[in-house]
Order: structure tokens, then sequence, then C-alpha cells
């Protein structure tokens, strides 16, 4: 009965979803376009947990050497309201925690991260800001249909491919499949590193066949590539111990965990929902279940996102003299994959 009652749902909220798209394609209800800045989407059908913030994190390493970038995001769960420029008075609270995150590792001149509910007033209000913007990477944007971007990146998982997906509340799908028709470059994230051709072949025709053009977008395979740790506060360690206190509020944390234990670690994972606010209850359950873990040398290990909510926590002090850590995290390509997967960017914005 709860299946039929989802599919209900699921068709229900299909519609709603279907009507409104139709009416932006029959240009009922408009789109920007815009000549100057040029406009990079990144986003998903699915919920979070494909790998945004990496992609961002990539292509700000790639631009901001040589031109003024901004990234614009919602800043989800953040407590300010409207558009704002984050700046050194802010913390992953009043930003929000991947826009804090992408602010504290480009503190520099030739990057701008702001936050705005309404992106179209949020690009506006940037170019008020600073004119010398020439290129804006709109954080989960796919569905701003308001806007009409310069390329349409669409990032899907591999163990959670869009094709095997169902609407929401059926599924984690926020819009029908046929959507990913308007993606310029689709990229299969989290892949393992050795995809056989079979496997490429395959999902490309699951992907391809949405399409009833000849021409259809470029799809590139990427990984996560696990960077060393990065100690928080609590001693001077410099690697982790065998007993491991894993802390996630990230939509998928199992990837992490299974690679902590791919490399011999034990793991005890406490489990929050994306982007969680951490409780002082929760710090404090924090805390007792580190004490409780049972072995010689261990710490507390977290993701990079979570660590910015751990940072500026009211109650971190409880945490401050364990070993705390974070595991930063990048999007990896083939060495063929990334220079091609550049050069189609370049190409598509006519650098």
């Amino acid at each position: 009965m709860l299946s039929l009652w989802l599919r209900i749902f699921s068709w229900c909220y299909g519609a709603v979803v279907i009507t409104r798209n139709f009416l932006y394609n029959k240009k009922i209800k408009s789109s920007m376009h815009y000549r100057q800045p040029s406009i990079i989407s990144i986003g998903n059908l699915s919920l979070g947990g494909t790998g945004k913030t990496p992609l961002t994190l990539f292509l700000l390493h790639l631009f901001a050497k040589n031109r003024v970038v901004a990234v614009l995001s919602r800043g989800y769960k953040r407590s300010s309201k409207g558009f704002k420029v984050i700046n050194a008075s802010d913390t992953s609270l009043t930003a929000g925690d991947e826009p804090y995150l992408i602010y504290k590792k480009f503190k520099h001149n030739n990057v701008v991260v702001a936050v705005c509910e309404d992106r179209v007033q949020g690009i506006a209000k940037i170019m008020a800001y600073r004119p010398d913007v020439t290129l804006i990477l709109l954080d989960d944007a796919f569905q701003h249909l308001s806007i009409k971007p310069t390329i349409n990146i669409l990032l899907t998982t591999f163990e959670q491919p869009f094709f095997n997906d169902h609407l929401l509340p059926l599924g984690g799908l926020r819009e029908p499949r046929i959507g990913v028709t308007r993606a310029n470059i689709i990229l299969v994230t989290k892949s393992p590193k050795n995809l056989s051709k079979s496997q490429i072949l395959d999902i490309q025709s699951k992907i391809n066949k949405y399409y009833t053009t000849l021409v259809k977008p470029p799809i590139f395979f990427t990984h996560v590539v696990y960077n060393s740790p990065v100690l928080m506060w609590g001693g001077s360690a410099n690697k982790l111990p065998h007993a491991i206190l894993l802390v996630t509020g990230v939509a998928n944390p199992i990837p992490l965990r299974t690679y902590l234990e791919t490399n011999g670690h034990q793991v005890i994972h406490l489990i929050f929902p994306d982007h969680h606010w951490f409780s002082d209850t929760d710090i404090l359950n924090m805390a007792h279940a580190f004490l409780n873990l049972t072995g010689g040398e261990k710490a507390i290990v977290t993701t990079e996102k979570d660590s910015v909510r751990l940072a500026h926590h009211p109650s971190k002090n409880l945490l401050a003299k364990f070993p705390t850590f974070y595991i930063p995290i990048e999007i990896g390509f083939t060495q063929a994959d990334q220079i091609n997967f550049e050069q189609k960017i370049m190409d598509q914005l006519g650098s």
C-alpha cells in the first residue's frame, strides 16, 4: 500500500514538474540569456551527493588564474537571507557549508563567492558588485530554468545513475529523466578507476537513448581522489590511527567509509543527514562514541564539508582534545579525459 501511495505522489509531482518545464520550453515563461558573463550551471537530476562541489573547485582552479570568476549558490540552510557576498566575517552558519568551504579555499581577488535564493537577482547583484566578473559558476542550478546557461553540466553517479532512478518521493529524481537532454556535458561521477570498455559503452548507450538528435553531449567518467588527512585539532598526529570514529553529514558517506575500511581502518560510523547542523547533543554523543572506541590510538574523521560546520560549533571544545581529521577530496579524470573535458569547456565558452 505504501508503494502505491508513493507512486501516486510521484506521478502528481511529475505532472507539476512536466507542466513547469513545458511552460519554459514553449517560452510562456521566460529564461534569461547572458552574453556576458558566461554562465556554467553545475547540477543534477537527483537529490545531492553527485560531487558538485569538487567539480566547482576544479573549474575554479582551471579559470581563476586568468579571469575573475564568481560562484553563486543558494546557500542551503544558512541563517542569512537574500543576496550576500561571503567575506571574512562569515561562517558556515551565515554562508552555508558548501559556499563557505569554497570561500575558504579561494580567498583571493579573482574569486567572488556569493549566495542568493533568486539566481537571476544574484547574477545581477554580482555584476553590480564586481563588473569585471567574466564567468559565473551556478551551483546546483540544473532545475533553474529561469536562466539559460552558456554550458549546462549534469552530474550523475556511477552507483545510482539517473536512468535507474524514479521521481520523488518514490525515488530521488527532481524531474523526469528526459531532463538530461538539456545538458551540454555529462559527468558520471564516483566511478571505479578501472572501468572496462564494456561498462563505459553500456552507460553511454543508456544515457544516449534519451536523445533523438544525432548530436549527443560528451560523457566523461570521473572518480573520487582522497587527499591526505588534515588535522583540525587535538594533537600533532600526521596519519590516521587504526580505530576511527567517522562522523558524516553528507548525502552519500558510504564511499568514504569504504575507502577507510579498504585501507585497514576499524570504523564506527555516526551518520547524520546531508547539511546537518550538529546540535550540542550531537557533539556530546560524538565525544562519548569516541571515548568508547576500543584499541590503542584512535581519532575522529569527518568530511571537509562537515569540518566547516564543526569548526564553528559553539560546543566544539568538547571535541578539541581529541585528534580530529577531515579528508579533502577532489574530482579525478584520466589524463586524456581531463584534457578533453577542459577543451570541451573552453570550446563551448568560446575561450
